[in-house]
């Protein structure tokens, strides 16, 4: 028998070339004709011929009268994807298949494509009465044959000739990337697709979570629009590819059919408004930032008209228009940043340049604009997941700046601006700290406070100015005379504070009799004068378990009192239990 199928399929040819009505190409101009065993390796637009309906929707019958009657309505393209714009209209999709065999072959047919309105199959010859299978937005997801988010059709191709005929309608960007494979290529294809868009979505809802959780902790509104933003790509995707469908919205046509406009536009407002805040656009460019409002303004406007109208097709041309005003927007938003100074708008501006990039490429892509390419219909994905990097970078060097600028402004406020030592909100923490290791330890601990004799005088006879060059010298000869591990700090006014770990009563005397030393020997010069300059010291240890540090603090002040009474220029000790007051003079 398989001898003979040689010669059936050239009468088969010859009957599509010449025809009678029995056959599916019976007085057809010849169509273009497929092999049923072939599986063919990507889309097959340029295999096929397809007809444009002009006008009220035709039938199959309808379809064949014009194959027959008026072929010139037949066309042909060289793409591997067909591509017709927004609002084109239905086409149909025909062709011949050829099985050579003697037993049926199973072949599986899919578009690709996840926001088609209508796609229906109809398969003729043999025979048999026209099969049609049914897909698309339009229908709920259990409706559909086998059930998934794109329209696929499983056809057992008897021996012979069959004639495909397949109907697609869209109001949204006509697309049609139509596969003609077996069942198991399929599979494979489904699968990459799934770890593909598997990848994307995990990027980018791991980092909205981050983010949400950033918000959360700072309340900072940039982390929240991050989120927002993160959330409405993931969205917008997942409407237009039809997972949302199959996974959240089953039966929502309506829904589904809407949602490819207004999430891209929600894509679009949600990337602005964290673009403004973390630019800080409002603050820093007051007019760009009310010009970023009026355009978002005047699109959600123009949306509601749509939606009121029901114009679907024109809101999609809406939605896709707003990606080069969105990119253009973007770029200038992250460059006039840039050029101001923010050094974080680096990171930002070379993700926008990614994530814009993406957008364009994929609305030129689906729009017809530009020719099909796998990589141009997922441009914005690629994108996406490049500037979602490139954000986490520039939120993460934004917090790392921001946390450098508070500890810096933490220690600016804990250092004196004068003498450069700490003050005493810097000395009391790290003092108290000490006090309590000392303390769990039962060691010694003495603090000495340390006050410049007539420093009221030498402000009135030399001006502040000397008085603050005064301030310096002797702080800085105290800084150079106190020993390792000491902690020195400006009290307040011409005060100092010396805390000494690890020391007795005697020993503290001792240093500080050598800091009084070193202070006398300095000599600040102000034009022909000198001035010399005293201090007076008094020193407290801690002298049992109970007294606390601000109790020694005040026992060291009094012990300088006594120093200040006794002639001022010497060292005097506080009493501590069972121990004499010492005092050291020059």
């Amino acid at each position: 028998m398989r001898r003979y199928w040689s010669l059936l399929s050239l009468l088969a040819l010859f009957a599509v070339a010449t025809g009678t009505d029995a056959a599916p190409g019976s007085g057809d101009r010849p169509l273009p004709m497929l092999n049923a065993e072939m599986s063919y390796q990507g889309p097959i637009a340029h295999r096929v011929a397809f007809i444009a309906e002009l006008g009220e929707e035709l039938s199959v019958g309808d379809i064949q009268h014009l194959i027959r009657t008026a072929p010139h309505r037949l066309e042909r393209t060289d793409a591997r994807v067909l591509t017709r714009g927004v609002n084109a209209g239905a086409i149909w999709i025909t062709a011949d298949i050829l099985n050579l065999n003697d037993a049926p072959v199973t072949r599986r047919l899919t578009v690709r494509t996840g926001w088609l309105d209508r796609v229906d199959f109809y398969f003729l010859g043999n025979g048999r009465p026209v099969r049609r299978l049914a897909g698309g937005d339009s229908l709920p997801v259990y409706q559909r044959f086998l059930g998934k988010r794109i329209a696929t059709a499983d056809h057992a191709f008897h021996p012979g000739v069959t004639r495909l005929m397949l109907r697609v309608e869209t109001a949204d960007p006509l697309v049609v990337p139509f596969y003609f494979s077996s069942r198991e290529e399929a599979h494979e294809r489904e699968q990459f697709e799934t770890a593909f868009h598997s990848f994307v979505y995990g990027v980018m809802l791991a980092l909205a979570v981050y983010n949400l959780l950033l918000f959360a902790g700072l309340r900072r509104r940039r982390y929240l629009y991050y989120f927002l933003f993160m959330l409405a790509f993931v969205a917008m995707t997942a409407a237009y590819n039809g997972i949302g469908m199959a996974l959240f919205w089953p039966s929502a046509q309506v829904w589904q059919q809407w949602a490819p406009p207004l999430l891209i536009l929600c894509f679009a407002f949600t990337g602005l408004a964290f673009a403004t805040s973390f630019l800080q656009t409002r603050r820093r460019r007051r007019r760009l930032y009310r010009l970023t409002q009026m355009v978002c303004g005047a699109y959600l406007c123009a949306f509601a008209a749509c939606y009121l109208l029901g114009e679907r097709g024109w809101a999609m041309w809406l939605a896709l228009s707003l990606a080069p005003v969105f990119t253009l927007l973007m770029l200038y938003l992250g460059i006039s940043s840039w050029l101001s100074g923010m050094q974080s708008a680096r990171y930002y501006l070379l993700g926008t340049v990614a994530s814009a990039t993406g957008a364009s490429v994929t609305a030129l892509t689906v729009s017809g604009l530009v020719g099909y390419s796998r990589l141009g219909y997922y441009a914005v994905d690629i994108g996406m997941v490049l500037d979602a990097m490139l954000l986490a970078l520039a939120l993460a060097d934004l917090v790392r700046r921001t946390h450098n600028a508070r500890v810096a402004a933490e220690r600016r406020a804990q250092v004196d601006h004068l003498t450069g030592l700490e003050n005493r909100r810097g000395f009391v923490p790290v003092a108290q700290s000490l006090w309590g290791l000392v303390k769990r330890k039962n060691r010694d601990m003495c603090v000495a406070m340390i006050d410049i004799d007539h420093f009221k005088a030498i402000n009135d006879q030399f001006g502040h100015a000397t008085g603050d060059r005064v301030l310096r010298g002797i702080a800085r000869v105290l800084d150079n005379s106190r020993r390792h591990g000491d902690l020195l700090a400006r009290w307040g006014g011409e005060e100092f504070v010396l805390l000494l770990p690890e020391t007795d009563l005697e020993e503290a005397c001792q240093v500080a009799e050598r800091l009084r030393q070193n202070v006398e020997a300095l000599t600040v010069r102000e034009g022909a004068d000198r001035i010399q300059c005293t201090v007076s010291i008094g020193v407290a240890n801690r002298d049992s378990e109970e007294v606390s540090l601000d109790k020694t603090l005040v026992m060291a002040d009094q012990a300088l009192y006594q120093a200040k009474m006794g002639g001022r220029n010497r060292v005097c000790a506080g009493p501590t239990t069972g121990t004499p007051v010492k005092a050291a003079s020059a």
